[in-house]
């Protein structure tokens, strides 16, 4: 099992840097049903390497298998020869999506999930379903679906990011969505500013160009399709049935000489924080409303 441990370490690493494109869809219907359409795809290249490593560790651990003494003989009196399983990496997180079902809620139920991939990145589609929107809990934080444990810790403490949901039923049903809070120990703007005077001019210049190379694909969207006509909203982001809460493509705030060394000066280590630090930029879409409440029939 050395090997998998290996692979899920180097997984882990390098996906934590920024490494993840992830689209999340939550469809909702009028009785406050609905499913969740969520798309995780990583670079093809680093798809390539992860595959290359497994098969490495693999045959590494079948010859040392080959070798051991205790290895059984079959009965024409050949050695049997251990095989190790090279690991998949879309594999892996399409079985992990199936089982996370129950951490987007007590109702929740796995649907499916399928390959998917374009000229530069690879992954998966999943779709779950739920009975009861009020039961749902959305981790805006990419980081628990790779399927790999960060830092080779347990995935239970990955850090959460969760955004709950109010569902009243009526002739005009009422949904009310509430974001994560950055937490009790934000500190005040006139800090951030503080800290950023501080931190400017300071970065690497090869450090920048790594972290910009690193990031340059990585993007985060949520999107909200309601199933019917919304009545009223005060969604910063509504395009016919859809509201955007989160909508950020890293390559346009790199882009963005100002956004990225304020980002890279300050280093977020939540979305949340993320979104507070760029939130005004062009290009990028991020409510600000909280909560955010849409009236439909």
């Amino acid at each position: 099992m050395r090997h998998l441990i290996i692979l899920c370490a180097i997984m882990a690493s390098v996906l934590l840097s920024g490494c993840i494109q992830n689209d999340t869809v939550i469809h909702v219907k009028t009785d406050g049903s609905g499913t969740i359409e969520d798309t995780v795809k990583l670079a093809n290249a680093l798809i390539e390497s992860l595959q290359n490593i497994s098969k490495g560790l693999a045959e590494g651990v079948s010859n040392a298998n080959a070798d051991a003494k205790d290895n059984v003989k079959d009965k024409d009196g050949a050695k049997e020869k251990d095989k190790a399983e090279v690991q998949d990496p879309i594999q892996t997180m399409m079985k992990d999506a199936q089982s996370r079902e129950k951490q987007y809620g007590p109702d929740v139920k796995f649907v499916s999930a399928t390959p998917v991939k374009t000229e530069t990145m690879s992954g998966y589609k999943a779709i779950y379903a739920f009975k009861d929107i009020n039961t749902l809990r959305i981790n805006q934080n990419p980081e628990n679906k790779t399927g790999m444990p960060a830092d080779g810790k347990d995935k239970s403490k990955k850090k959460e990011e969760i955004i709950s949901f109010k569902f009243v039923k009526g002739p005009v049903s009422t949904l009310t969505v509430t974001m994560p809070e950055t937490g009790k120990d934000k500190k005040p703007a006139d800090h951030v500013k503080q800290d950023l005077q501080k931190n400017t001019g300071e970065s690497d210049p090869a450090s920048a160009e790594m972290t910009k190379l690193i990031f340059k694909d990585m993007s985060i969207r949520l999107v909200l399709e309601i199933e019917g006509a919304i009545v009223k909203t005060n969604a910063t982001y509504l395009d016919k049935s859809q509201l955007t809460l989160i909508d950020m493509h890293f390559g346009k705030i790199i882009e963005n000489v100002k956004a990225f060394e304020k980002l890279n000066a300050m280093q977020p280590k939540t979305i949340e924080e993320t979104k507070e630090l760029l939130k005004g930029i062009e290009g990028l879409k991020i409510e600000m409303n909280n909560p955010v409440v849409v009236s439909f029939q």
